[in-house]
């Protein structure tokens, strides 16, 4: 799939959205002229090949530049307490909270996740069982685009909140569409995903290896229960997929983040990802745009040509706290034993100019290891935007999965049911069991140790900022008066503000063209 989804997507988009014509000569037959780089809507969903094109197409909108290659990382990911971002200009305003409607970074991720709705709508709607009858085929082409459909709105819900709901191919007669509530919105998500789960196969081999499963569209089922407060059906989603799949042994946590065992026995959805040399920013167009910019803000300041940033102390003294060892050491890097840069060099060798620019910004030099490219050789070697990395990204893991279920567990009041599923994840990291650490342990104290064990566990994942929003915990962390006493956000002057930044704005460009669309608190 790392082929098929990177190189070929493109052929989806030229399926589905018809976007490319033949130039002519003029002549009085001029519209009578056939397209050979487009495929009739009359026909599309008769061919397999075809609709799997459309398929491959819809997912790259997601793996591109301007979503999940990049921009959402630097627009939203950043905003953690886990990041102390460097300040550049626009580029670094929404994850330091000091951007407004008419910044970068809000636009591009609400356009992709449309544009990848609106392939999936296309799939979902003419795939039909006249055009290819064997249902197991259809079934498993079309769940693709149920999960991918979920897979946007999640995002689109808890980056922007109300947003217009559309599931019909384009209306020319009612484009000013208006934004759905939140409730019809995650209502959608589960319906969709339900859809997939029937739909789509426990897995795949060969080149499909690291397409949706139906475990991946339980996994989201069940993130979006516990997101939605729902505990009950949240466990009883997450609890199917126990035994299901398992973790990797402690030493080799590290192939979670590198190009190693992608697609292994934890992963359960992964986006694919391939380092390609050809590279168009943000583009849309065969051979492109699949490649992990994402390198850009992850990697160590002097690597990075944003400036990147650290990572805050706290978590440092959390790993410290713990013992823990194992995941620190494929998570960050700083000047314990044994730690190294890239290709394997001496952290205070390879890393002594990142080093300086964290003393002279008087914070401390730890860095983010997790998909800066650190696995992929020496510095010189991994390219300065990225577009040689090819790390995929995983989205959903089974050690999150046993986080998430004993958390559904604990706020269920079943708290000692919870017990085994944190201790799994922790026996993995050589860590003691929280029932020895905590006897009797309460609801309360488990709930603490859940969200520092996911702190650890799933450090720089891109799960931290929506935790702390969920928990209501955003602003005791990273608004003005901070808890860890360093303010995460120190390197910039910017802070949480509750009412605001829970979400980030609405694209003025959007609101531009459909004056329906209200702006989200705040930001007015």
């Amino acid at each position: 799939m790392k082929n098929s989804i990177k190189i070929k997507s493109s052929l989806g988009i030229i399926a589905v959205t018809l976007l490319m014509t033949v130039g002519v000569a003029c002549s009085d037959n001029i519209l009578d002229q056939n397209n050979n780089n487009a495929t009739s809507t009359a026909n599309f969903g008769t061919s397999v090949d075809q609709v799997k094109s459309a398929i491959n197409g819809a997912f790259h909108p997601i793996t591109g530049t301007f979503f999940w290659g990049r921009i959402v990382h630097t627009g939203a990911m950043l905003r953690s307490d886990e990041f102390n971002v460097f300040p550049f200009g626009s580029n670094t305003a929404m994850s330091t909270f000091q951007g407004n409607p008419g910044d970068r970074w809000a636009t591009e991720p609400w356009q992709e996740l449309y544009k990848s709705i609106a392939r999936c709508n296309n799939i979902i709607i003419n795939v039909t069982e006249e055009g290819i009858a064997d249902k197991t085929t259809r079934d498993n082409l079309v769940g693709q685009a149920y999960f991918l459909r979920a897979f946007d709105y999640w995002y689109l819900a808890n980056l922007y909140g109300n947003v217009p709901l559309i599931t019909e191919l384009p209306d020319l007669d009612n484009l000013l569409v208006k934004q759905a509530t939140s409730d019809v919105i995650w209502a959608q998500i589960i319906s969709d995903l339900e859809m997939a789960e029937n739909m789509l196969p426990e897995n795949w081999t060969g080149d499909d290896l690291g397409r949706p499963t139906s475990g991946a569209a339980t996994a989201l089922k069940g993130k979006s229960y516990l997101y939605m407060k729902q505990y009950g059906p949240a466990v009883t989603a997450l609890n199917s997929l126990v035994g299901k799949y398992s973790l990797l042994p402690g030493a080799q946590f590290g192939d979670n983040f590198t190009t190693t065992n992608e697609n292994n026995s934890e992963s359960i959805f992964e986006l694919q990802f391939l380092g390609q040399d050809t590279f168009v920013w943000g583009s849309d167009i065969p051979g492109t745009g699949s490649m992990g910019n994402f390198h850009i803000d992850y990697a160590p300041p002097t690597k990075s040509p944003d400036r990147s940033h650290v990572v805050n102390p706290w978590l440092k003294g959390l790993f410290e706290a713990n013992g823990d060892t194992t995941r620190r050491n494929e998570t960050l890097v700083y000047d314990y034993a044994g730690a190294t840069g890239y290709g394997g060099v001496a952290f205070a060798t390879d890393m002594a100019a990142d080093i300086a620019v964290a003393n002279d910004a008087g914070v401390e030099p730890i860095f983010s290891r997790k998909y800066s490219g650190m696995d992929l050789g020496e510095r010189s070697t991994v390219d300065f935007l990225g577009t040689n990395v090819g790390n995929n990204w995983r989205i959903i893991r089974y050690a999150d999965v046993l986080l998430m279920l004993a958390e559904a567990l604990n706020e269920d009041a079943r708290t000692s049911e919870a017990v085994p599923f944190v201790d799994m994840v922790r026996d993995r990291a050589g860590l003691a069991s929280i029932a020895g650490t905590t006897p009797g342990i309460n609801q309360t104290d488990m709930r603490q140790a859940i969200i520092e064990e996911r702190a650890m566990e799933l450090a720089g994942e891109g799960h931290r900022f929506f935790d702390l929003v969920r928990w209501g915990l955003a602003d005791d962390y990273m608004g003005a008066t901070s808890l860890h006493g360093n303010h995460p956000k120190s390197l910039s002057g910017g802070a949480f503000q509750n009412g605001k930044h829970e979400l980030i704005w609405i694209p003025d460009s959007e609101r531009d063209a459909n004056p329906n669309l209200n702006q989200n608190p705040g930001y007015n």
